[in-house]
């Protein structure tokens, strides 16, 4: 993992929760969640937070973002009909990307997996990453309930 997100999430330190259901055609041939749906998962819980906190004009508004990096540390398996929360939170917002951290959990509290990932704002007109939109900034930091100020960010990596 990167080193910020070396200290993995404690069970309820992410702020934003979603509910999965496995399905059957989620396992494969030995029984439980492939990889690649792993990262579906996460793809979910991803979208969620982001319409959830972001709140886009339309439910599937195009979201100017494109998914840069995803690491997945896979912790225990998970199966068929087993319920499984994935919490999310953002770890830092820089000048054109921010970082976000997973925790899957079975319902009963088994961790699953854990994962981090970065997001890069977007201008898909000009082909070229675009600064984290000033809205997005606020409504983040609202909802980690922190502060995500890139003044504040960059002293603190100068200082380091």
């Amino acid at each position: 993992m990167t080193k910020q997100n070396d200290a993995s999430p404690r069970p309820g330190e992410l702020r934003h929760r979603t509910t999965l259901q496995v399905r059957f055609g989620d396992t494969d041939a030995f029984g439980h969640v492939n990889n690649a749906v792993f990262a579906s998962y996460l793809e979910l819980a991803r979208i969620r937070y982001l319409q959830e906190v972001l709140h886009p004009d339309r439910p599937f508004d195009r979201m100017p973002l494109i998914l840069a990096r995803l690491e997945i540390d896979y912790r225990s398996p998970i199966f068929f009909d087993e319920e499984i929360v994935v919490e999310t939170g953002v770890t830092h917002v820089g000048r054109t990307s921010f970082g976000m951290r997973h925790r899957m959990a079975t319902a009963d509290g088994r961790l699953v997996g854990e994962s981090s990932s970065i997001l890069v704002a977007y201008d898909y007109d000009a082909a070229c990453p675009m600064p984290v939109p000033d809205a997005w900034r606020e409504q983040l930091a609202a909802h980690e309930r922190r502060s995500f100020d890139t003044d504040a960010a960059a002293a603190a990596t100068a200082s380091t």
